[in-house]
């Protein structure tokens, strides 16, 4: 018999996946890191703020691979993909919002 809390066993590598918080951003358009060294996803004219209860960001590129959970959200630090393209600057009027 094993004690309390069952530490003489390892944990499997999908119990170790629900510990660590379920599903990772995968939404991007490409591998993040092949764009403009310096650049990010939060610098990109392809990037979109979903407003819902919260704010969802979402690479527009893949907008028809949108689901409902964050498996397609993008993390704005994240490094620029090769379909980086600028920003509209604020400026000029332009941005999205």
């Amino acid at each position: 018999m094993g004690d309390l809390f069952n530490l003489d066993r390892a944990l499997t590598p999908s119990e170790r996946h629900r510990l660590r918080g379920g599903t990772q951003a995968k939404g991007y358009a490409a591998m993040p890191g092949t764009g403009p060294k310096g650049e990010t996803c939060g610098s990109c004219d392809h990037l979109v703020r979903k407003r819902l209860a919260k704010v969802y960001r979402k690479c527009g590129l893949m907008e028809r691979h949108w689901t409902g959970g964050k498996g397609t959200d993008v993390l704005a630090t994240a490094p620029a993909c090769r379909n980086w393209s600028p920003a509209p600057s604020e400026s000029a009027g332009g941005g999205r919002r």
